[in-house]
């Protein structure tokens, strides 16, 4: 089937609306499960309900950590399980790829005139990522109604850049991670760990081993998923360089996924061959 000549500007207008069937379906995903949806909510609450017990735990016995007090951390903790909410909720895809291989779906989405990764993303949305992504927008409102942090259109403007940055980066990552299955047959036990990664950054950079460091900002970025946007918000002077400097990067990381996406889409052979 050869896709219809559209202009770029068509292209975009034709894949957003697309998107949004996909995103019509899932929504009725969870009208129509709605038990699912409730044990959803409820895990989501639970499991961000317990880190916040934790760090309650911990400042009943010292005032700050790494030089940051509570409200900073939940903040920061708030920003960061949202942003892995947004990722989870909506751009699942990696843990899915080897499935599509191994099931042949993956030749059905080669003959469709729309991208396999558009696909991929379409049909990825995880109705567990529901709950955390409620809860961790209402972690970061309750920490920044006890913070002195001045809000203004441009802030509210970045966290929104900021969160939709961190589910690209990590999406990039995972996606990176995934595309090796199109050279051996199981990455699963690989990708797991990598996101597991992803929980360091809740908490101050400063208080982890420099290797440590230096592995979540420049090998595998995590850091500038959820730690660098909240240092901004929380402390502007201190990180004014992240205002550009996580938009930039994520850019970066998002054309770098999509090129070894693309170099390995090239390796894939039919399961019918």
């Amino acid at each position: 089937m050869l896709a219809p000549k559209r202009s770029w500007i068509q292209q975009v207008v034709y894949l957003i609306g697309m998107y949004g069937q996909f995103l019509k379906v899932y929504v009725k995903t969870l009208v129509e499960y709605r038990a699912d949806t409730l044990i959803a909510v409820i895990a989501g609450i639970v499991a961000q309900g317990s880190t916040l017990i934790f760090l309650t735990v911990i400042f009943n016995r010292i005032p700050t950590l790494a030089g940051w007090d509570f409200y900073e951390l939940v903040f920061m903790f708030g920003l960061a399980a949202t942003g892995r909410a947004l990722n989870q909720t909506f751009f699942n895809a990696p843990f899915l790829l080897t499935g599509y291989i191994r099931n042949g779906r993956m030749d059905m989405m080669m003959v469709r005139p729309v991208g396999v990764l558009f696909q991929a993303i379409g049909y990825s949305q995880e109705l567990n990522g529901v709950g955390q992504l409620i809860t961790g927008f209402a972690i970061m409102g309750y920490s920044a109604s006890h913070l002195d942090m001045a809000w203004t259109f441009l802030s509210v403007l970045y966290v929104g850049i900021a969160l939709l940055c961190s589910a690209f980066i990590q999406f990039s990552i995972l996606l990176t991670i995934s595309v090796l299955t199109f050279w051996i047959q199981e990455v699963r036990s690989l990708i797991y760990p990598i996101t597991w990664l992803y929980d360091f950054t809740r908490y101050p950079l400063q208080i982890f081993h420099p290797l440590l460091r230096g592995l979540l900002t420049y090998i595998i970025p995590y850091s500038l998923a959820s730690f660098y946007p909240a240092a901004y918000l929380l402390r502007p002077e201190q990180y004014g360089w992240a205002v550009w400097g996580v938009p930039a990067a994520a850019m970066v990381i998002v054309m770098m996924a999509y090129f070894i996406w693309s170099q390995g889409l090239k390796r894939y052979s039919s399961v019918a061959g």
